[in-house]
């Protein structure tokens, strides 16, 4: 970012800059240079859900930032992940709802079903999730958890009960 005058946005985004754009979208001397790089890294809301799979965790961890500056939009599609996209897409979907934390009825009840899924690691992760989130809707199906078949299932409701209600 420039050291005088507002961050630009247009040439950021031209260059694909996402961890920059992150950045500005916390620009507080001019909200409406923050919505344009909000609204920026929300035309690239698909590749930077692609991303959450690259192997380069740096990049994973830049890409998590954008959604979150996102906010709803990517709470939205990751939802929708969640609750129909392949197995390791929904793993990678719940974790980021968790980091978000943004209590959304569809978000949370996209993660109450992924507690009922077949994949243990994903109904860890839906657990872990909630427990992030805080949402008190989740606490009967994460008590329901607790006698999960998987041992790492019961741990992560255990400790997402103890969130809830600290």
């Amino acid at each position: 970012m420039p050291l005088f005058g507002p961050p630009n946005v247009a040439r950021l985004n031209a260059l694909g800059k996402v961890e920059e754009l992150t950045k500005v979208t916390r620009y507080k001397k001019d909200p409406a240079v923050a919505e344009a790089a909000r609204a920026a890294l929300t035309d690239m809301l698909d590749m930077l859900i692609e991303s959450l799979a690259d192997k380069n965790l740096r990049k994973v961890l830049i890409c998590r930032d954008a959604l979150k500056a996102i906010g709803q939009p990517a709470v939205d599609k990751l939802t929708f992940i969640v609750e129909r996209g392949h197995v390791h897409r929904r793993q990678d979907a719940a974790f980021t709802l968790g980091f978000i934390g943004a209590p959304d009825l569809a978000a949370v009840d996209a993660l109450v079903g992924a507690l009922r899924h077949s994949d243990p690691l994903l109904r860890m992760i839906a657990a872990q999730a909630l427990g992030k989130i805080g949402d008190p809707r989740a606490r009967r199906p994460l008590r329901l958890a607790t006698a999960d078949e998987n041992e790492q299932v019961v741990k992560a409701a255990t400790k997402a009960l103890k969130q809830l209600t600290a």
